[in-house]
């Protein structure tokens, strides 16, 4: 929009045509609540998957609505079913930044989309049927209709998967040391690992990497960053909120969703920084009508832009394909790796900080609400080989077992 403002609709694939109530719905119930265009582009999915099931059975849901006739137990059934297949993503020919309905859209394969997805999209559902049978309805709801109406939400919340999480083993993120140092080999300028083929591309994944270990920042948080942000006299740069921001040439905007904060750095992260912005970047055409720090290096229509989300997942998984230590590499494991050594930090300090003052100092360095707990999601692998160690010393301490215990 002319404000910067991000947006995004739901559209009939055979008209053109935006969907009138979906569309009203993440208006006036999502982004007029100040969420972001990815929750709007989250509920739009979900409500895309409820339309393609209704238009594969042939059903109209405002005229089930205004006739007071809701999901039967089977139908939920079916819905939930529904919503566990995994659909291509994007039709061809699509623009980007519109979630299309198309009333032929099939599973891909009998693969099954993962839990969260899932959930994810039944939530959705819930709350687009409630909303809509509410607002057709409207002036003539009396109790029964109430009661059928938080009936068939329920019954669609009910049915989301469990997730209880009770298996945790596995589940621990952050790169161990030896995955860091082969990271570390692999984005070397010049190395034989190195999967990008220009150095200039090299230097800028490079420091790609380097920030995202060094600062533990989000992916959104370090393609917002700009030349200006950083204060080169004193070795810190400025984690700034800028949503919607009109000089973004970006379609989808990277949203900073952690709290602003200034970071200190390295020397010798900073140098390479400078070095990265005076003799590579700034000979990138297009580069200068912009200040954000990565730009895109390859020839093109969008040579010099600022770098794309969609360019940063790309450039994360080919280096997770340049070594089998790598495997599964994400963006986001990054982050998790820094807390790791955050908390290995702390641990092994002669005078740690009480736990609450390690709480406060991570949670600002992070862009976290003092005390909302989020740590805890952040330090599993470290909380997990701390009990390990505590364990093993613990038994050391009980008992001895007899050499000559025989192994029956």
């Amino acid at each position: 929009m002319e404000s910067g403002e991000r947006y995004c609709l739901l559209m009939d694939r055979e008209t053109g045509m935006p969907l009138y109530y979906p569309n009203l719905y993440v208006t006036t119930q999502v982004r007029n609540k100040s969420n972001s265009v990815a929750a709007m582009e989250t509920a739009l999915s979900g409500i895309n998957v409820l339309l393609s099931f209704c238009d594969g059975r042939q059903i109209d849901l405002a005229d089930r609505f205004l006739r007071r006739e809701y999901f039967s137990i089977h139908e939920l059934d079916a819905i939930r079913d529904y919503c566990q297949q995994n659909f291509a993503r994007q039709v061809a020919g699509s623009r980007p930044d519109v979630v299309t309905i198309n009333s032929k859209v099939k599973p891909q394969s009998v693969r099954k989309t993962g839990l969260a997805n899932e959930y994810t999209r039944l939530t959705h559902i819930a709350k687009y049927v409630e909303w809509l049978a509410t607002v057709l309805l409207t002036g003539e709801i009396d109790r029964k209709t109430t009661l059928d109406i938080a009936k068939m939400k329920k019954g669609l919340e009910s049915r989301r998967p469990s997730g209880k999480g009770r298996n945790q083993v596995g589940r621990e993120k952050g790169l161990s040391r030896e995955q860091e140092a082969t990271l570390l080999d692999v984005i070397q300028p010049g190395s034989e690992r190195n999967p990008f083929e220009d150095r200039p591309t090299q230097i800028r994944n490079q420091i790609l990497i380097l920030l995202l270990l060094h600062l533990g920042i989000r992916g959104g948080e370090l393609l917002n960053m700009r030349v200006s942000d950083i204060d080169w006299a004193n070795n810190q740069i400025v984690i700034a909120r800028r949503a919607d921001e009109k000089k973004d040439p970006r379609r989808r905007q990277p949203l900073v969703k952690t709290l602003d904060r200034r970071l200190p750095m390295k020397d010798t992260l900073v140098l390479a920084i400078h070095r990265y912005v005076v003799q590579f970047r700034s000979k990138v055409p297009g580069a200068r009508k912009h200040d954000y720090l990565l730009v895109t290096h390859k020839s093109g229509p969008t040579q010099g832009q600022p770098m794309s989300r969609s360019a940063f997942i790309k450039v994360i998984t080919l280096i997770s394909l340049a070594a089998p230590e790598l495997a599964g590499l994400h963006g986001h494991e990054l982050r998790h790796t820094w807390n790791n050594r955050f908390s290995e930090f702390m641990d092994a300090s002669n005078d740690p900080p009480k736990p609450e003052e390690q709480e406060a100092q991570r949670s600002y360095l992070q862009g976290w609400k003092p005390g909302s707990g989020t740590a805890a999601s952040y330090t599993k692998r470290f909380t997990r080989e701390k009990a390990i160690e505590a364990s093993l010393k613990l038994q050391e301490g009980i008992t001895r077992i007899p050499e000559n215990l025989k192994n029956d």
